[in-house]
């Protein structure tokens, strides 16, 4: 199943040179514009600055705490990425390193999960963006699904943890 799902979005690769920048642009650049959303939507509220600012600092400590988790279980798992394995693979965006999980899908959902206790409708947006992004770096051949699915998940628990921990640590020491 995870072969024959990363056939078919990859097969949507090197098709035309419009579907192969979307998909480029998407699997690379796509996540630096929702973090520029993300920061206008939160410092727009300049009437409560100093609350928008903590739960700035909390979601981004929480994000970027994922991205190094992320990396430290590929350093785990030692999972090829598909053009690793197969010659017949020519990604579409230049990756290294070892796949499993994905570190913008565990990035981007922990982003997610985490906003989701500030404000909701802007964690949809980034949860939906997420599993956009992990389509086209599936799509561009530089991950398997399952690698998709494991950030996904890993961003998710990891999100709503350390959420949970960090703003526990701030109260504790507010006090």
């Amino acid at each position: 199943m995870n072969e024959a799902t990363f056939n078919y979005l990859y097969s949507f690769a090197h098709r035309s040179q419009w579907l192969d920048f979307v998909i480029s642009f998407t699997a690379e650049w796509y996540g630096l514009i929702i973090l520029a959303v993300l920061f206008v939507y939160l410092f727009k509220h300049k009437d409560n600055f100093k609350k928008g600012v903590t739960d700035l600092v909390v979601v981004s400590v929480t994000a970027v705490s994922a991205w190094f988790i992320a990396h430290f279980f590929k350093d785990v798992f030692h999972t090829l990425r598909p053009f690793d394995v197969s010659p017949a693979i020519t990604p579409l965006v230049s990756e290294s390193g070892y796949a499993f999980p994905s570190g913008h899908a565990t990035f981007f959902m922990a982003l997610a999960s985490s906003l989701w206790f500030y404000h909701k409708r802007l964690a949809v947006f980034f949860g939906i963006s997420a599993v956009l992004i992990g389509f086209a770096r599936v799509s561009a051949g530089i991950h398997w699904p399952v690698d998709i699915l494991g950030g996904l998940f890993l961003g998710y628990a990891i999100g709503t943890t350390l959420h949970k921990l960090i703003v526990s640590m701030t109260e504790k020491i507010g006090k």
